[in-house]
């Protein structure tokens, strides 16, 4: 399998990017309620996805048949974003951020049932190793 670098680039961007807005997203709670602190955050994807389909594809255009998939994963993200910021307003950001990867899960299970994606002895290892993870990160010391 031929996988290119700058796909890892922009995995490590994301990493950064997004791990530091979650830290963040806690400290703006002491100012703003979840439901701000989400709406800022919608504001800024408007922000940047307005240029960078200008710039990607010189228009805002997007298909109308592409819709009726694209319109309901717009929605999932905006209330799976909605229920991550929630649970940050209820719990430690390390392990709201630290369960909230465990998304993976679901996203292998999907793609190896409806796009007959491989599932191996690492990529096993690796899930029964990411439940532990996510087990360990969610228990409280008192």
């Amino acid at each position: 399998m031929n996988l290119p670098l700058s796909g890892f680039g922009f995995l490590l961007g994301y990493i950064v990017l997004v791990g530091t807005a979650s830290f963040l997203e806690k400290f703006s709670m002491k100012q703003l309620n979840p439901y701000q602190v989400n709406f800022l955050m919608a504001i800024g994807m408007f922000v940047t996805a307005v240029p960078a389909l200008w710039i990607k594809q010189g228009s805002l255009r997007v298909p109308a048949k592409s819709l009726p998939l694209g319109a309901p994963i717009g929605l999932l993200m905006a209330l799976g974003s909605i229920s991550f910021v929630l649970a940050l307003s209820k719990l430690p950001v390390g392990m709201a951020t630290g369960i909230s990867v465990s998304y993976v899960l679901l996203v292998l299970v999907l793609s190896w049932i409806f796009l007959s994606e491989s599932m191996n002895w690492i990529k096993i290892a690796g899930t029964l190793l990411t439940i532990t993870g996510v087990a360990l990160l969610s228990r409280q010391r008192k």
